[in-house]
């Protein structure tokens, strides 16, 4: 009984140490208002979009495009802001449009602002097969 009783003890002694030992202080990077986002492509032809992000709670930032409902979140993840969405448009150099047929994966660096976008065809778009992949980059910089 006595080796018990002494093993909580010490097993409640380092509890309270661990308790009562301060955290780092770290604060996530905030990301908040209004943001140009320009995509280069390969062939160095570039596109620009509006983006306005808005705190959805720490190291999370939902991102819309203005007068527009939130098209994803962005979430820092080891670092790096990340955003994925589904859904999106193909715009096809012939002007036609195909609808839900892409994916993205964006990732930048908070303090840059600068990244990539891999884009995935979810269906056949723009003579493109379902499946297909590019990786463009991107950069980000405050309106």
């Amino acid at each position: 009984m006595m080796a018990v009783i002494r093993s909580l003890a010490v097993a409640a002694g380092v509890a309270a140490v661990a308790v009562g030992a301060p955290a780092p202080a770290f604060a996530a990077p905030e990301l908040s208002g209004h943001y140009v986002e320009t995509e280069t492509a390969a062939n160095d032809r570039s596109t620009t979009d509006n983006w306005y992000f808005s705190s959805c709670g720490d190291g999370c930032a939902s991102v819309a495009r203005k007068g527009a409902k939130a098209f994803g979140q962005a979430k820092l993840v080891g670092g790096q802001w990340t955003l994925d969405v589904a859904g999106e448009t193909a715009m096809c150099p012939d002007g036609s449009q195909v609808p839900n047929a892409l994916s993205a994966h964006y990732t930048w660096n908070p303090s840059t602002l600068a990244g990539t976008v891999q884009t995935t065809a979810d269906a056949p778009e723009c003579g493109d097969p379902a499946g297909f992949q590019v990786t463009d980059n991107i950069q980000l910089r405050p309106a």
